[in-house]
């Protein structure tokens, strides 16, 4: 007992230190905790989710001599939208030097974005909390219109490297750009005049193993009702050169959005094109003379057969995407029109059926992608619902789809483009 009591009497000291010490380290314990919470809720996405990216027109009200106002294009605008504890959070980055992004696409540590009126692309990368921007192509096509308007990526020589397809308004320039060291080389396949190219497609539809690459050119847009024709093209690498090739022309259809899709899982991918509504005018107003079609290609024995698979009650569908949405383990068909809404196309055997999941939901280009964002294993389809407002997520939970909204977009403003960004 004695020996205890000096112990004790000798460690006063020791022991008053050690509670500072141990209500200083709790003290610092608990900072830590709330710096990184708050670090990690400022600008984060838990769990690597990735962030998407809406490519934007805006507009501003500008009173003219008429004394009216007017739309006015402002600088061309990218939505970054990412998740985090506490909800959907979305940043803005623009570029003055284009009036509209029409698409940005992930590449190396960044994205790549392709602009109009201001024909430039652009590789942005973040440094700290800023997106800066290294011009990797920028140049004057003539014409009225200086527009890149679609662009994709992927190996289109055969050369086990990545190059980058573009298409322009309106001198209906194609182009691929391959690197070489630090600089891309430009190759241009197709020059114009008065011509849109309004889409680009890569992947392998003869199994060769070398992809090929589709377009489609028109005369510039119409929205008058009278007839607009159009042409879905195709470019194979023969090993020197690219081959052009004429998949088919419509005399009275308007063709913009096409998909390259293996729905079969056979391997080999077949060509999908959305045909435009055939449209004519009566007593001076549009009328439709035929619905918007897709039509599916299938390349066998050289030559591509063409089949309508479903129609739509809309005048144009501006997206279409491919993946499985409802964990079926099938490829679906999402195609977002006009006016009429989400449609989810099935294909049972050889029959094709439709499925509207959202007849409230639309937009001038209704920009759609299909995605597993929250990497549960179950795809989402994400839609910049312009008419409406909103950035929707949809979501099949067993029985339907159900619809989620992320965040407000400004009113007035067209989404040309809806991407992924992965961590």
């Amino acid at each position: 007992m004695g020996g205890m009591n000096s112990v004790r009497t000798e460690s006063k000291k020791s022991f008053s230190e050690w509670l500072f010490f141990m209500k200083s380290s709790v003290f610092t314990i608990i900072m830590v905790l709330v710096v990184c919470q708050n670090a990690c809720s400022k600008d984060s996405t838990p769990g690597g989710m990735a962030d998407l990216l809406l490519c934007q027109a805006q507009f501003n009200q500008v009173r003219g001599e008429d004394g009216k106002e007017h739309p006015v294009p402002g600088a061309a605008k990218l939505i970054r939208v990412y998740h985090t504890p506490k909800g959907w959070k979305s940043e803005s980055i623009e570029d003055p030097e284009s009036n509209v992004f029409h698409k940005a696409m992930p590449f190396e540590n960044g994205f790549l974005t392709i602009g109009a009126n201001g024909a430039a692309l652009k590789l942005w990368s973040k440094t700290g909390n800023t997106w800066q921007a290294k011009t990797l192509w920028k140049t004057t096509f003539g014409g009225e219109h200086n527009r890149l308007r679609d662009i994709e990526i992927g190996d289109v020589t055969g050369d086990g490297k990545n190059d980058i397809v573009i298409a322009t308004h309106d001198q209906g320039v194609i182009a691929v750009l391959q690197e070489k060291g630090d600089k891309w080389e430009v190759t241009e396949l197709n020059r114009s005049p008065k011509t849109f190219v309004h889409e680009i497609e890569i992947g392998d539809v003869d199994g060769d193993g070398i992809k090929e690459f589709f377009a489609t050119p028109s005369a510039p847009n119409k929205v008058d009702g009278t007839p607009q024709p159009g042409t879905i093209v195709m470019f194979r690498y023969n090993g020197k050169s690219f081959e052009r090739h004429v998949v088919e022309e419509f005399s009275s259809r308007h063709v913009k959005e096409i998909l390259i899709a293996d729905v079969d899982r056979s391997g080999c991918s077949d060509l999908y094109a959305v045909l435009e509504a055939e449209m004519t005018r009566v007593n001076g107003r549009q009328q439709i003379v035929d619905m918007v079609k897709i039509k599916r290609y299938h390349y066998e024995k050289g030559k591509f057969v063409g089949t309508i698979i479903v129609g739509l009650p809309d005048v144009f569908c501006r997206f279409l995407n491919c993946g499985d949405v409802d964990g079926d383990g099938k490829i679906d068909l999402v195609a977002s029109t006009f006016k009429s809404g989400i449609w989810v196309l099935k294909k049972d055997k050889d029959v094709w059926n439709k499925e509207l999941v959202d007849e409230d939901s639309s937009g001038f280009e209704h920009a759609t992608l299909i995605y597993d964002l929250d990497k549960n294993g179950l795809n989402e389809i994400y839609v910049a619902a312009d008419d409406q407002g909103m950035l929707r997520k949809y979501q099949w939970d067993g029985k339907k789809f159900k619809r989620e909204e992320l965040i407000p977009l400004p009113q007035g403003n067209i989404t040309f483009n809806l991407n992924a960004l992965p961590k």
